[in-house]
C-alpha cells in the first residue's frame, strides 16, 4: 500500500489533532450532562423514584467509559501517525463511540428519576 505524500500527511496530523480536540470536547460535554441530570431525582422527595444506583451507573459509564475510550482513542492515533499511516479515522470512530456513551448514559440517569 503506498504511504501518503508529505501534503497528504500533513492534512491528516492536523485533522487528527481537531477531531482528537473535539473528542476530548465531546467527553467533557458527557461529564457536564451527567451532572446537570442529577437534577432529575429533585423531586424524589415527594414523588415515587427509580433506584438511585442508576446515577452511579451511569457516571460510570459516561466519565469512565468515555475517559478509556478517549484514551484508547489518543493512543491508537499517535501509533498509526507514528508509523506514518493514516489516522483520521480513528478519532472519528471515538466521537461516535462517546456520543453513544453519552446517550446511554443519560438514559441510564433518567431511570433514576421519576417514575410515571
Amino acid at each position: 500500500m503506498p504511504r501518503p505524500s508529505q501534503g497528504n500527511r500533513t492534512a491528516d496530523i492536523a485533522v487528527t489533532i481537531v477531531l482528537l480536540m473535539v473528542h476530548a470536547f465531546l467527553l467533557a460535554a458527557t461529564v457536564a450532562l451527567l451532572g446537570l441530570l442529577v437534577m432529575v431525582t429533585d423531586s424524589c422527595g415527594s414523588q415515587r423514584c427509580g433506584d438511585h444506583a442508576w446515577i452511579d451507573r451511569a457516571m460510570w459509564l459516561g466519565i469512565g467509559a468515555g475517559a478509556a475510550v478517549g484514551l484508547a482513542d489518543l493512543v491508537v492515533a499517535v501509533y498509526r501517525l507514528v508509523r506514518r499511516k493514516v489516522a483520521f479515522f480513528v478519532p472519528i470512530i471515538g466521537c461516535a463511540a462517546q456520543l453513544a456513551l453519552a446517550v446511554a448514559a443519560a438514559s441510564m440517569e433518567s431511570m433514576a428519576g421519576p417514575v410515571s
